[in-house]
């Protein structure tokens, strides 16, 4: 996103509108406060100091300016503080819009010069009139639901790179060196078994003291990722059972239900893209939703030049990267889909022409979800191993 001049100042003028601008730091809220009646800006440096933090200082100005009769917009950018901050703004009155974090540029000649202060100045520059790309604001539920999938994702994590760890250790010794991963029950009896070898008595002795060290980690993230996967069940439970009973079915909850129906799509794939998205009826397309994945193209042109750049990579990696994994899900359970038959010659090959097309289908795949469970739109050739109970 760029600063277009001066167009700013020339916003059409709105007796009762103000914009205010916030660059969080871990320090200093710095506070811009433009108002669009006067075309004036006020700036304030909001600071902890023994009457009350930043924080507080800042919800209470915002909420001076609305008893004072002013329409208020806040802007800033997402980053450390979440969206805290947006629902307290929201709970007192304000138009809260978060922005990408990184995306602000501001063109200037010579060497770029960026504070806190001019960052906040831009940002209570911006009018909500301008088309400015912003950050959902999820509910309560919803970010809870997104932090169950990253825990999961950060659990399996330390268990693959604590097996790395061990087979890299092994590598180092005579003794034979496993090529898969094992959970700390398998590798207690590999090392009891190699104990008896000749080879062990060939090991650094203090290589070998650090293999159980490794075991007994590699026992605690397998004890927290079965009690995180228990608690994901009970709260996923616990959603469908509500809804049952009151008869009114969350949208999350009946998307996940959705998805579950298709062959290929398991239970962890079904539940990761809902949780992790939110409600697929807060796009108002099926591009706009392939586009949250960051799986559309990014042309180049200018004059006579025209080229692709590839896929943008917006969002989260993880998203992208099960996008890819249900394409090829997709592609090994649903072959008399018209998705698969159009892609097949292409998927059948070797290199980058496999990988293109791969991207290409899954990018086509997340729009026909979207049209499937919003739209109601049936998927051409896919079969549907668990209907969804009327």
């Amino acid at each position: 996103m760029q600063r277009k001049g001066n167009t700013i100042n020339r916003k059409s003028q709105a007796g009762n509108q103000e914009t205010f601008g916030i660059d969080m730091g871990g320090t200093l809220w710095a506070t811009a406060i433009r108002d669009w009646e006067s075309g004036k800006t006020s700036y304030y440096g909001l600071k902890d100091t023994p009457e009350a933090d930043k924080e507080t200082r800042l919800f209470q100005l915002v909420s001076d300016h609305i008893r004072s009769g002013k329409d208020v917009d806040v802007y800033y950018e997402a980053g450390r503080y979440g969206f805290w901050p947006a629902r307290r703004l929201q709970e007192s009155g304000a138009l809260v819009h978060i922005l990408p974090i990184n995306k602000l540029k501001v063109i200037m000649c010579g060497k770029t010069i960026k504070t806190d202060k001019l960052d906040a100045k831009f940002l209570g520059g911006l009018h909500p009139s301008d088309d400015v790309p912003e950050v959902y604001i999820p509910t309560l539920t919803e970010e809870g639901r997104r932090d169950a999938e990253r825990e999961l994702d950060r659990i399996k994590t330390s268990i693959n790179r604590v097996n790395a760890q061990m087979l890299a250790l092994l590598d180092r010794t005579p003794l034979p060196t496993p090529n898969f991963h094992r959970n700390s029950l398998e590798w207690r009896k590999a090392i009891m078994k190699w104990s008896k070898m000749p080879e062990w008595n060939e090991c650094p002795e203090l290589l070998l003291k650090r293999l159980p060290n490794m075991i007994s980690e590699l026992e605690l993230f397998e004890k927290e990722l079965r009690e995180w996967q228990e608690i994901i069940h009970h709260y996923q439970d616990r959603d469908g059972k509500n809804a049952k009973d009151s008869g009114i079915t969350d949208g999350t909850s009946e998307t996940v239900m959705k998805l579950q129906q298709f062959k290929g799509v398991g239970e962890r794939l079904s539940r990761h893209l809902p949780w992790e998205i939110g409600d697929f009826r807060r796009f108002g397309n099926g591009k706009q939703f392939a586009a949250f994945f960051g799986l559309t193209p990014c042309p180049f042109a200018s004059g006579t030049m025209n080229r692709e750049q590839g896929i943008s990579k917006a969002g989260r990696k993880s998203l992208r990267k099960m996008a890819v994994e249900c394409a090829w899900l997709w592609y090994r359970w649903q072959p008399e889909s018209r998705l698969v038959k159009k892609w097949k010659d292409r998927l059948e090959q070797k290199g980058r022409i496999r990988r293109t097309a791969i991207v290409a289908m899954a990018r086509q795949l997340m729009v026909a979800l979207w049209r499937y469970v919003v739209k109601g739109e049936e998927i051409q050739g896919a079969i549907i191993n668990k209907p969804v109970e009327a």
